[in-house]
């Protein structure tokens, strides 16, 4: 009769993989968040203007937010 444990093999060998934390794609700054407060025709206009321009997923408001500021802080240089 075999266990389990030999019918699952070897372990992969160490350094092989990269771990969760070693590929963890945010950006290395760390963020803090920002609260405005807009009517509810806007938000729902930026909303759907972030989905269109980087997918309907998460991040993408923020996304849209940060494209608009490089623009506008590019245009005061």
């Amino acid at each position: 009769m075999t266990t389990a444990r030999q019918r699952k093999g070897a372990p992969a060998a160490r350094g092989t993989r990269k771990g969760p934390i070693a590929v963890d794609p945010r950006p290395a700054e760390k963020t803090v968040p920002i609260q405005i407060w807009v009517s509810p025709s806007v938000a729902e206009a930026f909303s759907e203007r972030a989905g269109v321009d980087f997918g309907f997923k998460k991040g993408s408001k923020s996304k849209l937010f940060l494209a608009m500021w490089h623009r506008y802080h590019g245009s005061m240089e």
